[in-house]
């Protein structure tokens, strides 16, 4: 199992700009066979313009994607890659269980890099939890 390391789970990171802010990040441990890793966090736009996040990156996975969560018809949930997230002015989205999330696979340990269309990448620390963790504490 990852060992559980509590970064800044309260913290709030923010472009140079300080248009965006990336909010309580956070993870579930995963077990040695699966190795994979969910991250939540909640993305604030303060700006003017739309925020179009691509991608992330983390040297310490070996696959990084942008997911969502959808329950079909029967009440069966399926992950799926989302191309990218807009965040409009003014506006925040939240990554959550059972929502959008950051899957990695492979995992090590969580330094995470956000990467945008119009920005400077931003780096957060995603502190681990437990598995049955439903996100930092207030």
């Amino acid at each position: 199992m990852l060992t559980s390391t509590v970064l800044h789970a309260n913290a709030q990171q923010a472009t140079a700009d300080g248009d965006l802010a990336i909010e309580r990040p956070w993870a579930r441990a995963t077990d040695a066979d699966n190795r994979s890793a969910a991250i939540y966090f909640t993305l604030r736009n303060t700006g003017q313009a739309t925020v179009d996040e691509i991608g992330v990156r983390t040297d310490r996975a070996s696959i990084e994607v942008l997911h969502k969560t959808t329950v079909d018809s029967g009440g069966a949930a399926r992950m799926s890659a989302a191309p990218e997230l807009k965040v409009a002015p003014g506006e925040m989205l939240k990554l959550e269980p059972g929502g959008m999330h950051v899957m990695l696979i492979d995992v090590e340990t969580l330094p995470l890099r956000l990467k945008f269309y119009n920005r400077d990448d931003i780096t957060v620390d995603v502190p681990i939890f437990a598995a049955d963790a439903s996100g930092p504490q207030e």
